[in-house]
Parts: C-alpha cells; sequence; structure tokens
C-alpha cells in the first residue's frame, strides 16, 4: 500500500518538476546586485532557467548533506574511541584467558603424579 501511495504522489509531482523544467528553456541572466538593475557589477551568464534551478537543487542537497556529515562528527569521533577501547578489551581478555588456561594447565594433575592409579577389572 506504501508503495501505491508513493508513486500516486510522487509520479505527478517529478512530472510536473519536468513539464516546468521544459517550459523554461530561455536563457535567464541572474543578477546578484541588488541596487543597479540595468548595469549590475555581479552577474552570471544568460544559461537556461532550467540549469539554475536544478543547480540550485544541487547545490541544496550538497550542502545539505556536508550539513549532516558535520553534525555527525562527534557520533563518529565517540565511535572509534569505542571501537579502540573494545579492541583493548578483547585484546587483554584473550591475554588473561591464555594466563588462566596456562594456570590451569600448570594445576592439573598429571597421571603419574598423585593421581590414584587405574583399577583394572579381573574375572575370576
Amino acid at each position: 500500500m506504501k508503495k501505491w501511495l508513493y508513486r500516486i504522489v510522487w509520479i505527478p509531482v517529478l512530472a510536473g518538476a519536468v513539464l516546468f523544467l521544459i517550459a523554461n528553456r530561455a536563457p535567464v541572466a541572474i543578477s546578484l546586485d541588488p541596487f543597479s538593475v540595468e548595469a549590475p557589477a555581479v552577474a552570471t551568464p544568460a544559461l537556461p532557467l532550467w540549469f539554475w534551478l536544478m543547480g540550485m537543487l544541487f547545490a541544496g542537497v550538497g550542502l545539505g548533506a556536508f550539513g549532516m556529515w558535520l553534525s555527525g562528527a562527534e557520533r563518529r569521533a565517540q565511535a572509534r574511541d569505542n571501537r579502540r577501547e573494545l579492541n583493548a578489551v578483547r585484546k587483554e581478555l584473550a591475554t588473561m584467558t591464555a594466563r588462566a588456561e596456562a594456570a590451569q594447565k600448570e594445576d592439573a594433575p598429571r597421571e603419574d603424579e598423585g593421581a590414584p592409579p587405574k583399577l583394572e577389572a579381573t574375572s575370576l
């Protein structure tokens, strides 16, 4: 159901956006000078409006992604610290396990030392 609802909403939106971009093919020069309308100090070359709209869309998506990446820097640093600490704890655990196994082998009675003799059953 979600898939159909998604398609019902987004297909007309995308179709309208494509039609808008196709209909606005006239060259447009964007002026960044609010004081001089006839001879702006800062102006862009005349390119189709769809170029400017898509450029602004891509720039907005890129800046948003960069902002999200920056906002996650603290969490990534914490994850790196946690990973380093986990690796140190794993190494310490492996060392302690090896020591415990070695100590257990040393404390284990050997067959020829101190162990009671094995009795074998004989038939009469």
